[in-house]
C-alpha cells in the first residue's frame, strides 16, 4: 500500500509524540491491569484466614441468622449472606463493622459463624488491601489521586492511546508486506526495538482497539449513563441504587422488617426464574424505614458479565421475584447489554480463566509494547541529536530517559514489593499505608534513575525489579515449608 510520504512522516511525529505523552501511563495502566484480571484470587491469596469454625451449611442459615440478629441487632441494617465463601469471605454470614460505608474496596467486617455446640461465633475480618489497590493503579494511570479527577484523566490518555493506535497503523501501512514479521535483532539498536514494537502491535492490536474504545467508555460512563437513562427508560430502581444506599445512614432504621425468605428459598426461586445464573452473595440492605432490598451477586459462564465479580440482580427479598435484570448476564434489556460487552471487554469476564489467562499476558505484552516506544522513541531522538554534532544527549532527551526507567521499574518493583511484603504481612494496614508503601518505592526507583550514570541505570534498575519479582514466589515456597 502506498501513502505520501509527507503523510506518513506527519503521523510517525503524531504517533512518537503522542505515544512519549501517554506511553509511562500507559504501562502502569497495562501491568496493573493485567495483574488485576486476577483481583479476586490475589485478594484471597494475600488475605489472612480468618479464625473461624466451618461456614456452616446454607441450611443452617436461618439459626445462624436468627442467633446474630439477636446479639447484634445493628446487623439488620446491612449484611452478606455468602453462599459460596473464600478466604476474603470466610463466612456464611457478614456484616460492615460500620453500616453505610461507601468503599469501593474492602472494608472492616464481621463474620459469623456457629461451632460445633451450635453457639455463635464472630471475628473481626478484612481482606488485604493489595490487590484492590493494583486494580486501583490501574483505574488511576498510576496517579496518586481519587476519583473522579484520575478517572477524567484516564479517559484523557486512553484517547491519546486511541490516536497513537490509528496513527501507528498508518506509518507502519506502507511497509506492512515487508516488515510484518521482520526481527532484526543484530542490526543495531534502533532497528531491534522497531521490530519488536512493530511485531507486538500489530498481532495484538484488536485487544488493543477493544482497550481504547472500552477505556474511553468507562471512563465516561457515568456522563452516558445520565444520556441513556433520559432515552430509555430503565428501572428506577437500579439507577436509584447508589442514592437509595446513601440515606440508609441518614434515616432512621426500624428495629424489624417483614419476614424474608431464607437464603435456600431465595437460591430456589431466583433458578426457577433465571436457570443459568449461579448466585455467589446475598446483599441485604435498609431501604427505608420498613423495608429491606436484596441485590444478587453472580455469574453465568453464557454470558459476558458486567464486572469482574459477575452480575447483578434485584430482587425482593419476601417474595423472592427478580425485581431488576439490567445487570444480570443474558436478561438484560438492549442498551445495557451493550455497555455491559464494553465491559466485559475490558476487564476479561467472559469466557472463564482461559480468557483471564490471555488478558494477562496481553496485559503484559501491551505493558512492554509501551516501554519499547519509549525506548525507540529515545534512542531515535538521540540519533537526531548526534546528526547535528551533538557528543551525549541533551537534557530534554537525559530528563525523558531518566523518567521513562525510573518510572517503568519502579512501577514494576512497587508492585512485586507490595505482593511480597503482604505474602509476609498478610495485614498491611490501611489502603494508604499500602499507597506510601508502593509510592515510597516507587519514588526510590525513579530517584536511582536520576542519580546513577546512564550506562548502569538500565542494570540497577532492571536487576531491582528481577530481584523483588523473584521473591514472590520466593517467599511463598518458603512459607510452605514453613507451614
Amino acid at each position: 500500500m502506498k501513502i505520501r510520504t509527507d503523510i506518513v512522516q506527519m503521523y510517525r511525529d503524531i504517533h512518537s509524540w503522542v505515544g512519549i505523552l501517554a506511553g509511562l501511563f500507559l504501562f502502569v495502566a497495562f501491568y496493573a491491569g493485567g495483574i488485576s484480571v486476577f483481583e479476586v484470587p490475589l485478594q484471597n491469596w494475600l488475605t489472612k484466614p480468618a479464625a473461624l469454625p466451618a461456614p456452616v451449611s446454607v441450611q443452617q442459615m436461618p439459626d445462624l441468622m436468627q442467633k446474630a440478629f439477636a446479639a447484634y441487632p445493628e446487623a439488620q441494617q446491612e449484611y452478606t449472606v455468602v453462599l459460596s465463601p473464600t478466604v476474603s469471605l470466610p463466612a456464611r454470614l457478614m456484616w460492615p463493622v460500620q453500616a453505610g460505608q461507601r468503599h469501593a474496596g474492602p472494608v472492616d467486617m464481621i463474620a459469623a459463624s456457629l461451632d460445633a455446640k451450635g453457639y455463635l461465633v464472630t471475628v473481626k475480618h478484612k481482606p488485604s488491601e493489595v490487590a484492590h489497590f493494583i486494580d486501583e493503579l490501574h483505574e488511576n494511570v498510576g496517579l496518586p489521586v481519587f476519583m473522579p479527577y484520575s478517572r477524567w484523566f484516564m479517559g484523557i490518555i486512553a484517547l491519546l492511546y486511541a490516536i497513537a493506535l490509528v496513527s501507528g497503523v498508518i506509518v507502519f501501512l506502507p511497509m506492512l508486506a515487508k516488515n510484518l514479521f521482520a526481527l532484526r535483532l543484530v542490526k543495531g539498536a534502533w532497528k531491534k526495538w522497531l521490530d519488536i514494537h512493530n511485531l507486538l502491535g500489530v498481532f495484538s492490536l484488536p485487544f488493543h482497539v477493544v482497550i481504547a474504545l472500552s477505556s474511553v467508555l468507562f471512563a465516561y460512563h457515568g456522563v452516558i449513563h445520565n444520556v441513556q437513562a433520559m432515552m430509555f427508560s430503565a428501572p428506577a430502581a437500579i439507577h436509584n441504587h447508589h442514592s437509595h444506599a446513601e440515606k440508609v445512614e441518614h434515616q432512621p432504621i426500624a428495629q424489624s422488617f417483614p419476614p424474608t425468605l431464607a437464603p435456600e428459598e431465595i437460591v430456589r426461586a431466583l433458578q426457577k426464574q433465571a436457570p443459568g445464573f449461579v448466585p455467589d452473595v446475598l446483599n441485604y440492605a435498609a431501604a427505608d424505614k420498613a423495608k429491606q432490598t436484596l441485590y444478587v451477586i453472580g455469574h453465568d459462564e453464557h454470558y459476558m458479565m458486567r464486572g469482574p465479580a459477575g452480575g447483578l440482580a434485584q430482587l425482593d427479598p419476601v417474595s423472592g421475584k427478580i425485581l431488576s435484570t439490567e445487570y444480570m448476564p443474558g436478561l438484560q434489556s438492549a442498551p445495557f447489554s451493550i455497555l455491559t460487552t464494553f465491559f466485559a471487554l475490558h476487564f476479561g469476564s467472559f469466557g472463564g480463566n482461559a480468557v483471564k489467562f490471555g488478558y494477562l499476558i496481553l496485559g503484559l505484552v501491551g505493558a512492554f509494547l509501551f516501554y519499547s516506544g519509549n525506548r525507540l522513541w529515545l534512542i531515535s531522538r538521540y540519533r537526531k541529536e548526534q546528526k547535528n554534532g551533538a557528543t551525549e544527549p541533551g537534557k530534554g532527551t537525559k530528563f525523558l530517559t531518566r523518567l521513562t526507567y525510573g518510572s517503568i521499574f519502579g512501577c514494576v518493583s512497587g508492585i512485586s514489593v507490595l505482593i511480597s511484603t503482604a505474602l509476609l504481612t498478610p495485614y498491611l494496614g490501611s489502603y494508604l499505608s499500602v499507597s506510601l508503601l508502593y509510592y515510597a518505592v516507587f519514588c526510590i526507583c525513579l530517584g536511582v534513575s536520576f542519580v546513577v550514570p546512564d550506562t548502569m541505570r538500565v542494570r540497577v534498575l532492571g536487576m531491582c525489579a528481577v530481584m523483588t519479582t523473584l521473591a514472590i514466589p520466593l517467599i511463598y515456597v518458603c512459607k510452605s515449608l514453613v507451614s
